[in-house]
């Protein structure tokens, strides 16, 4: 798939607290609960695959389900008027590069070793700048349903954008949001 074509919506799960969006290949090796935990599982290991662009983390810390809704742009900040309205934080860009096939998920779904759901996302090979934007969807109005789920027009948890990689300087940390200073 082209970067231009690239437009995803999809909830996500995770009991692993922490989701992320990574190149599949590069973690083929991990059939095991062994190897996730050795190769996945530390932040030390994550920390790796994200200075080696296999992995870009999307961590708030907490487990859950989340609508995440990936999009192509040639830079990023292409929010619409709705999603900046409501834009709770922004990261920096981390770098991912594709060899054709992504995936995003929970922590739990890196590998294949447990069977976890995965959103399989085709994307043709190079490198691309990753910007993760929170979004506090229940702020907009008629976001809340009476049942208290979000309604069919609810804006997603997550917007990431997908860019062309710009060179420069990208995030390489664990936590994908700076922590407010205390």
């Amino acid at each position: 798939m082209r970067l231009e074509d690239l437009d995803i919506s999809s909830p996500i799960a995770t009991d692993a607290g922490l989701f992320g969006l990574w190149r599949s290949s590069a973690f083929s090796h991990v059939v095991s609960l062994d190897q996730w935990e050795d190769d996945v599982a530390e932040d030390a290991s994550l920390l790796q695959h994200i200075a080696r662009g296999a992995f870009a983390p999307i961590n708030i810390g907490g487990d859950g389900a989340f609508q995440f809704h990936l999009r192509g742009t040639q830079e990023p900040g292409n929010l619409t008027a709705r999603e900046r309205s409501h834009l709770l934080v922004s990261s920096q860009p981390y770098l991912l590069k594709s060899d054709g096939l992504l995936e995003l998920g929970g922590l739990e779904g890196v590998g294949s070793y447990a069977g976890a759901d995965t959103v399989a996302i085709p994307l043709d090979a190079g490198e691309y700048g990753v910007v993760v934007h929170l979004i506090d969807w229940r702020a907009e109005n008629g976001a809340v349903g009476p049942d208290g789920e979000p309604t069919a027009e609810a804006l997603p948890d997550f917007v990431v954008e997908v860019c062309p990689a710009a060179g420069g300087q990208y995030r390489l940390d664990v936590h994908t949001f700076d922590r407010p200073a205390d």
